[in-house]
């Protein structure tokens, strides 16, 4: 069997104990559930991507092929959405076990996310086709995280700030983010070296965020672009991608 070491806190985040709470992610998925159910409208932002047209990504095939995924940016409170992302059962935590657990952990919370969700997209913006909304959740692709801009619009994770926080999650990842860093495996691979130091990070978050997956415009079938289609991976080595 693979072991890794415990899940640990640095100096940096030590008076978050409730990070440290013993509870099981099922139970986690329960209260993230009730929270996003108390949420209206006007703490939900919802739109489908490209937003005015644009792609934001350098794949060009999503253009080629039409692609559109939904999007959700959810106010919650700040300790609950630390605990989704940071805390010891939290989402990266399930990815730690195994990328194939974090992807069913992933799953099980759209699927209780799912229909709350396309009632708020339906609230926000009527014309939005609830068929495409579901089919595009219910894809493997689809994922729950964390909003990496707050509501101001201001970067809580930089991919440009590479300096290794060292005081912050404290297990294999930063064993392998300081070899990251050492240059053992080369720094020619930016995506990895981000992923590397950015995954040990601890930020607090006040938004969740939720995206289906691309779907094509011709016959609603998923597109996973290439950066991406070892996200699960990603995220057991490193904690980020």
């Amino acid at each position: 069997m693979f072991q890794r070491k415990d899940w640990a806190y640095g100096s940096n985040i030590r008076k978050r104990k409730y990070l440290k709470r013993d509870e099981f992610f099922d139970e986690l998925v329960e209260e993230l559930c009730a929270a996003v159910c108390a949420v209206g409208s006007s703490q939900t932002r919802f739109i489908v991507e490209p937003n005015g047209g644009k792609y934001a990504q350098d794949d060009p095939l999503l253009k080629k092929l039409e692609c559109r995924r939904p999007a959700w940016w959810i106010q919650l409170e700040r300790p609950l959405l630390d605990r989704f992302f940071n805390g010891r059962m939290g989402i990266r935590a399930q990815y730690y076990v195994s990328p194939y657990h974090g992807r069913r952990k992933n799953a099980l919370l759209i699927s209780k996310l799912a229909d709350h969700l396309i009632r708020l997209a339906s609230s926000i913006e009527p014309r939005a086709k609830k068929d495409l909304l579901h089919l595009s959740l219910v894809r493997p692709s689809a994922k729950v995280w964390i909003s990496e801009k707050d509501v101001c619009g201001n970067k809580i994770i930089r991919a440009s700030d590479l300096k290794l926080d060292e005081q912050s999650i404290q297990n294999d990842w930063l064993d392998l983010a300081r070899e990251v860093q050492n240059g053992v495996y080369g720094t020619e691979d930016y995506q990895l070296y981000s992923a590397a130091i950015n995954g040990v990070r601890a930020p607090i978050p006040d938004q969740l965020e939720v995206k289906g997956s691309w779907l094509t415009g011709a016959n609603q079938r998923e597109y996973v672009t290439p950066d991406k289609r070892d996200r699960d991976c990603q995220l057991f080595m490193f904690g980020f991608s």
